[in-house]
């Protein structure tokens, strides 16, 4: 069977696609890499990267001696053998229209039976509409839907370690998804499009349901002025039970919230559990809010960690962002630290720790970047919303 294709990933400059883009074309594939962010094609000419990812810088240049190339423009998926799928969405009005505006204009530049693997987000509905678009049944397209389960920022670690879903209801279109996916030796696990659907909005709603239940003790052990963090030191000293609970911590992002969100709304609107998981994060900033009033003696802290996660620049669906304003609404002057954050991409002031640690002994760790560690934190009164 062919072991070369051409692939062209739709979003694929954004978090989700570059790094896809890239790990397909260290396989000898040709990529083209479609983005509407003309500054972020141009900044990729030039070899910079527009968002951090370890280990991603190699892959580029890597890609740029296999020539890869870059287009703002779908006409140039024409000759494209795979087309993959890698835009943002959620449940909202305005991202459902976008979708379905960009899904047309893409089966209509596509070539007779190219292949789209669909990769964003999605519900039933969304891909039986695709299947019906009479110019995708005209060009006898194939259509996989091959959620993405990669965590954000370990794309080039999990991409060749975790097998891939793919959804489909034909076994001999599974076997085209299937032979792509082992010239990139990738796994490939075979089900049907409504399973792959589910299989998606649960896992990321499983994963949001377990840090909130962990934010909820604390809450719980807050109002009852219980220290947390001390319960669960001993609670999980050689307890294999509690191995894998998660840390307390602010549960956002561009993936858990909205899909837990999409999956109650779409299977389980009367479920009490789910309904009371989609609030609990609005008590957990009271709780964080209230900690801070109690330890600190004036209203001045330094914020450590503005991104949603640890070691990462992303600022989308931060709740350590949005607890920056949380905080200033409530009275504080807050100093952030944070060198994941180009100043350029957020109006909230970036300081060196160094210029600020002399301003106040409060201190919040909202997002633990692994440079914190190395950190002088002596003599400070430190409120730690969450650990890596």
């Amino acid at each position: 069977m062919k072991n070369k294709f051409e692939v062209s990933v739709v979003g694929g400059a954004g978090h989700i696609g570059l790094p896809l883009s890239l790990f397909i074309s260290s396989f000898g594939h040709d990529v083209t890499i479609i983005d509407t962010n003309k500054k972020v094609l141009e900044g990729l000419r030039g070899g910079n990267l527009p968002f951090y990812e370890e280990g991603l810088d190699k892959y580029l240049k890597k890609a740029q001696k296999n020539n890869i190339k870059l287009s703002n423009n779908n006409q140039d998926l024409s000759k494209s053998d795979f087309v993959i799928i890698t835009l943002g969405s959620s449940s909202e009005a305005k991202d459902i229209d976008l979708f379905k505006k960009v899904m047309d204009d893409v089966i209509k530049n596509i070539k007779q039976e190219s292949n789209i693997i669909l990769r964003s987000t999605t519900d039933i509905g969304s891909i039986e509409e695709i299947r019906s678009n009479p110019e995708f049944i005209e060009k006898n397209i194939n259509l996989a839907y091959c959620p993405e389960r990669i965590a954000e920022g370990m794309s080039l670690i999990e991409l060749p370690q975790i097998p891939q879903i793919i959804g489909i209801n034909d076994e001999n279109d599974f076997l085209i998804f299937q032979n792509f996916f082992n010239t990139l030796n990738i796994e490939s696990i075979k089900t049907t499009y409504r399973n792959a659907v589910f299989i998606k909005l649960f896992t990321n709603t499983y994963r949001y349901s377990e840090f909130s239940i962990v934010n909820e003790f604390f809450n719980i052990a807050q109002n009852n002025s219980i220290d947390f963090d001390e319960i669960i030191k001993i609670a999980k000293k050689d307890y294999p039970r509690l191995k894998n609970m998660p840390s307390k911590g602010f549960v956002g992002g561009p993936c858990l919230i909205k899909d837990s969100k999409t999956f109650y709304e779409n299977y389980a609107k009367d479920n009490i559990l789910l309904s009371a998981i989609q609030n609990i994060n609005t008590d957990f900033f009271k709780s964080i809010l209230d900690t801070c009033n109690k330890l600190f003696e004036e209203k001045i802290v330094i914020q450590l960690g503005i991104t949603f996660k640890p070691n990462s620049d992303d600022l989308r669906s931060s709740l350590s962002y949005e607890f920056n304003n949380y905080l200033r609404e409530n009275g504080f002057k807050v100093y952030v630290v944070d060198e994941y954050v180009n100043q350029e991409d957020t109006d909230i002031e970036i300081f060196k720790y160094e210029d600020v640690k002399d301003k106040t002994n409060n201190l919040l760790i909202s997002t633990y970047h692994d440079y914190f560690k190395n950190l002088d934190l002596n003599n400070k009164k430190v409120v730690v919303v969450g650990y890596k």
